[in-house]
Parts: C-alpha cells; sequence; structure tokens
C-alpha cells in the first residue's frame, strides 16, 4: 500500500509539473489524489479545458459535482451549459467529456 501510495504521489506531482509546462493554473496536489482523478486532470490539461484560477482540487470537485449533477437527473447539454456559465469560459464539452470518462465513467457507458 505504501509503494501504491508513492506512485500516486509521484503521479500526482509529474500532473501538475505537465500542467504547469502546458500554461495551467495548478496548485500544488493533494497527497490522496487517485488513478481517475490523475487521469480526469491530464486530460483536461491536455485539451486546455483546465477551469481558469481553480485548483488542481477544486477541478477535481468540480469534476465530481459533474457526475453529481449528471446523475440526479441533469441533461449533458445543461452541465456543459451551467460548466461554461459558472467558470466562464467555454470548453464546457471537453470538461464534462473529461468528468464522464475519467470520474464517473460507470455514467458515460
Amino acid at each position: 500500500m505504501s509503494t501504491t501510495r508513492n506512485h500516486l504521489r509521484t503521479l500526482t506531482v509529474a500532473a501538475a509539473i505537465a500542467f504547469a509546462a502546458l500554461g495551467g493554473t495548478v496548485a500544488t496536489a493533494a497527497a490522496d489524489i487517485g488513478g481517475a482523478e490523475v487521469a480526469f486532470l491530464e486530460e483536461i490539461g491536455i485539451n486546455n479545458a483546465t477551469l481558469p484560477g481553480k485548483s488542481v482540487d477544486e477541478m477535481v470537485v468540480a469534476g465530481y459535482q459533474t457526475c453529481g449533477h449528471l446523475r440526479a437527473g441533469g441533461s449533458i447539454l445543461d452541465e456543459i451549459a451551467a460548466v461554461e456559465q459558472t467558470y466562464r469560459f467555454d470548453q464546457g464539452t471537453l470538461f464534462v467529456s473529461a468528468a464522464t470518462t475519467n470520474l464517473c465513467p460507470d455514467f458515460a457507458g
């Protein structure tokens, strides 16, 4: 378990460095971030769909909130519009896609 935790911590730091290199707004990530969260952060970083002015932790929370809204019956289109309006950016489609693919894959398919 200790090896797994150290590996995840290494992945988290690597992801944060990669986001910083891409020009994303990345703060120090939490030590307990998991594989799904790292994959989510990598996808939104690659697709330039990081939330403006938000930390890594805040983006993960927003991703899980997206999953919650969809599970509660919200439509994909409504969630995309809500994400774009809430965070004032135009990459809601990519953000919601990354959330459903990585954080709530049971919802996506």
